[in-house]
């Protein structure tokens, strides 16, 4: 995260913003992480939450408590009976063991009045809403820093005339996880076109494609995914890029983003000089997972066959390199379909398009319906690992398809 370095005029932010097309100058503001939390450092076993590609950076998903208060991440879960607190100084939520009977030193000293009695009225005061009041907003007011980054604005200028491109990629990235400067990096749509053109360039695929594309992709990627990632306003704005974006075809492309957006890996049709590159594919899987929070561009993701092309990368890559891509693919999955505590729209997937065992043992490629089948071969395959992500991935499949009351049907073969 952008720590609070050098902050810039106000003026300048149309400026840069107008710079998303092509290119980024050096962002001149330092990123501070947020403080560490005092818990012990959690194993590779342990679910992680990662905004950046620096590992010092994750925490885990669900809170680790100790016996001292720690703060809490707005995006960690919380188990049940903690004690929890919110600090008034800093404002932010903390978390710890709790005691029962433990008196918090914070209050010690403070006048206690056990005299005082509440009363509830006999009948709840009807207070109306005045007119010409605000619509509410779930996502409240966003600030604007106290002052503003110089360097934002030059970067989204550079980003739109091509000039400095990698420094202005890498300074964008950086400040994306910022709620104010990703609603601005989402607001702009020259911006967002640029960053999904640089992340979706087919020439990744390409055996031999220089360092410098694959670089731009990953940070591009990583750029989309830190705005968006539970970001509801920038995704908002995102979102209402989309109808545009998804027709079109970026220089070099065959194909619209409305596909190539969710494509993580070569089409099989490719000739036997494509390449895949396992990082590059992770940063665009960190992107398609913010993406699809949104209806609109999850409804244009399953009807474009993304959970085929998710399942191609869970399927055919193999190596080391790809065990992080998959695991995140698979979280991809979860929080999207699957898993109604991290937000899942239930009920859009799976579909009942299930095929047979025997199909997809016979069949040549990867099918969306042949889910069910290849995830039991991969647990089966990874059986002596009970924390593989295939595990957790196929008892959710498994339950959702009770759920849905669907059952393995024969594909009818055209």
């Amino acid at each position: 995260m952008a720590s609070g370095g050098d902050r810039f005029s106000a003026f300048r932010l149309f400026a840069l913003i107008g710079l998303v097309l092509l290119g980024i100058a050096t962002l001149g503001v330092a990123t501070s992480s947020p403080p560490n939390q005092s818990a012990p450092s959690p194993s590779a076993e342990v679910d992680l939450i990662c905004h950046t590609d620096n590992p010092a950076d994750c925490y885990p998903r669900i809170f680790q408590p100790s016996d001292e208060f720690q703060i809490v991440r707005e995006d960690q879960e919380l188990p049940a009976g903690l004690h929890v607190r919110l600090n008034l100084s800093s404002g932010k939520k903390e978390a710890k063991i709790n005691v029962p009977g433990e008196q918090d030193e914070a209050l010690e000293g403070l006048p206690v009045d056990s005299s005082v009695v509440v009363v509830e009225s006999e009948q709840a005061e009807d207070v109306g809403i005045p007119a010409g009041a605000p619509a509410y907003d779930a996502a409240g007011q966003i600030k604007k820093p106290v002052q503003d980054t110089e360097s934002f604005y030059d970067s989204l200028k550079f980003l739109k005339k091509g000039l400095n491109l990698d420094e202005a990629l890498e300074s964008l990235e950086d400040i994306s996880h910022d709620i104010y400067y990703g609603l601005m990096i989402a607001e702009e749509y020259d911006t967002v076109e640029s960053l999904f053109c640089l992340a979706n360039n087919p020439q990744v695929f390409e055996e031999g494609v220089e360092g410098t594309v694959l670089s731009r992709a990953r940070v591009a990627a990583l750029t989309i995914a830190g705005a968006v990632q539970n970001h509801p306003k920038a995704l908002s704005e995102v979102e209402k890029h989309w109808q545009t974006l998804r027709t079109l075809k970026c220089p070099g492309s065959a194909e619209d983003l409305g596909t190539a957006t969710f494509r993580l890996i070569a089409p099989r049709a490719s000739d036997k000089h494509s390449s895949n590159h396992a990082a590059v594919a992770k940063a665009r899987a960190s992107a398609i997972r913010g993406l699809i929070k949104s209806p609109v561009i999850r409804k244009d993701f399953l009807e474009s066959g993304g959970m085929e092309f998710l399942l191609d990368v869970l399927v055919s890559q193999t190596g080391a390199e790809w065990e992080p891509v998959q695991r995140r693919v698979a979280l991809l999955v979860q929080d999207n379909f699957l898993d109604e505590s991290m937000g899942a729209a239930l009920g859009e997937w799976p579909r009942n398009d299930q095929a047979t065992d025997h199909w997809c043992k016979n069949n040549a490629g990867v099918s969306e319906g042949c889910w069910d089948w290849e995830l039991k071969r991969l647990v089966q395959q990874h059986r002596s690992d009970k924390g593989h992500w295939s595990v957790e991935l196929g008892d959710q499949l498994s339950k959702a398809r009770k759920a849905l009351g669907t059952q393995p049907r024969a594909r009818v073969e055209l």
